[in-house]
């Protein structure tokens, strides 16, 4: 299942969304101080505490980021493995003498990068498009 990509405008609107909700909360921590009286030290670690809680939530996402991005990366390496093995074969098929050996050779490469791209690749279609076009007939 293809998820859909995160527009800039999402982004953006949640990035500020959070940046917002941060500020909202520093703001009803400091008139919830003020209005007991709290100052000084007392009043530089709400502050601190306010930092270090937008630290963690960038921290939090930046590692969600950086975990899609390394499994985007596995799946293309894993993928790039499957191709390339399966073209290995059909590059060298017009050495071959006999084009009947020619042809299940690249039929058989063929085969492999549809199973590459049905099973590796992350998406909706786990049909093989075999069955599609009986089914459709």
């Amino acid at each position: 299942m293809y998820r859909k990509p995160v527009t800039l405008k999402r982004r953006a609107v949640y990035s500020f969304g959070l940046g917002c909700g941060i500020f909202l909360l520093g703001v009803t921590l400091r008139t919830l101080l003020d209005s007991w009286g709290v100052s000084g030290v007392t009043a530089v670690v709400d502050d601190l505490l306010i930092g270090v809680l937008s630290g963690f939530l960038v921290f939090a996402y930046e590692r969600h980021q950086h975990k899609l991005i390394l499994e985007k990366m596995r799946v293309i390496s894993e993928m790039n493995h499957h191709v390339r093995n399966a073209l290995q074969p059909i590059m060298y098929s017009p050495y071959l003498k006999e084009q009947t050996e020619q042809i299940r050779i690249i039929q058989e490469g063929t085969r492999r990068i549809e199973w590459a791209l049905r099973e590796v690749l992350p998406g909706e279609d786990a049909d093989p498009p075999d069955s599609k076009s009986r089914s459709a007939a």
